[in-house]
């Protein structure tokens, strides 16, 4: 109410000044671009946003670009922040959108494929088999597309797992470890089919220590879970995997009620080590819980 209030030293506060300038448009250009400099160069600026802005810093200060991608590939600072590795894949879509040519912007996209394969060191290195499934359907389109697509990239990328999608029918997918992260996600094709989970048991003829499905779990196709389905895969196969059911948009729906089947929603570099856990003790969770004191 007096007007004497003192910002924050942020980002925000810092663009605000030139935009709230008197001058005329390349009066408030310049304005911008001393406030990315020093944003930069005095390293003021956080990781996410330092993700979120590398358009404005392209366009506006694109002399500080070297060191902006120095900080964005800095391993140090990427396991500090707290940035989802499908926000990565958010940021190289934008600037694929971008009409701008030229090595800045190549730059640009080779430091954020860089910075998301440097992320997979919080990525567990399971053993034994492993089988990465994600749902390709047509109810996956949108963020639950891109959470799962990077997620599986990962997943399978960290363990030299095997890849299968699904959507109508499942089926294997080949692809190169070597691959970037980055370039295994962009790979991916979702489809206008439906959800048919018991595709992946029939698809499955291997024996796996664990699955990790990937999905909104809206599935409808056969009127039934793959309760019977799991168990035809069990029989089969002689295997009695971990089942990790990733909820993707959160609606609730449980496909695998049942023993070493986990359920699991949200995402953070945290829930890698609640797998590792899991396949420890089932009860872990609690546990951890039953650690914390108030």
């Amino acid at each position: 109410m007096n007007g004497d209030l003192k910002s924050a030293a942020t980002w925000e506060t810092a663009l605000t000044k030139p935009g709230r300038a008197t001058g005329d448009a390349d009066e408030k250009a310049e304005l911008k671009k001393e406030a990315w400099v020093s944003l930069i160069r005095d390293r003021k600026i956080g990781y996410f946003a330092l993700l979120r802005n590398l358009r404005n810093i392209l366009q506006q200060s694109p002399e500080v670009l070297p060191e902006a991608l120095a900080m964005l590939t800095d391993e140090k600072l990427i396991r500090k922040s707290l940035v989802l590795p499908f926000r990565f894949l958010t940021a190289y879509d934008e600037l694929e959108k971008m009409t701008m040519i030229g090595k800045d912007i190549r730059n640009t996209m080779t430091a954020i494929s860089t910075a998301l394969d440097i992320s997979l060191a919080n990525v567990p290195k399971f053993d034994g088999e492993t089988l990465v499934v994600l749902d390709v359907s047509g109810s996956m389109a949108g963020r639950p597309a891109q959470i799962g697509s990077v997620f599986s990239a990962m997943l399978a990328k960290a363990s030299n797992a095997d890849f299968m999608t699904f959507s109508d029918s499942a089926s294997y997918r080949s692809f190169n470890p070597a691959d970037s992260t980055m370039s295994i996600a962009k790979s991916v094709r979702f489809s206008s089919g439906g959800t048919n989970f018991p595709a992946i048991f029939w698809a499955a003829r291997r024996r796996y220590d664990r699955i990790i499905i990937l999905s909104d779990m809206q599935g409808w196709i056969g009127q039934h879970t793959p309760a019977k389905d799991f168990a035809a895969y069990k029989q089969y196969t002689g295997a009695d995997p971990f089942i990790y059911s990733f909820d993707l948009n959160s609606y609730g729906n449980m496909q695998f009620p049942e023993r070493n089947v986990f359920c699991l929603a949200g995402f953070s570099d945290k829930i890698f080590d609640i797998m590792q856990l899991l396949e420890t003790d089932r009860h872990a969770m609690i546990g951890e819980i039953e650690k914390i004191s108030f």
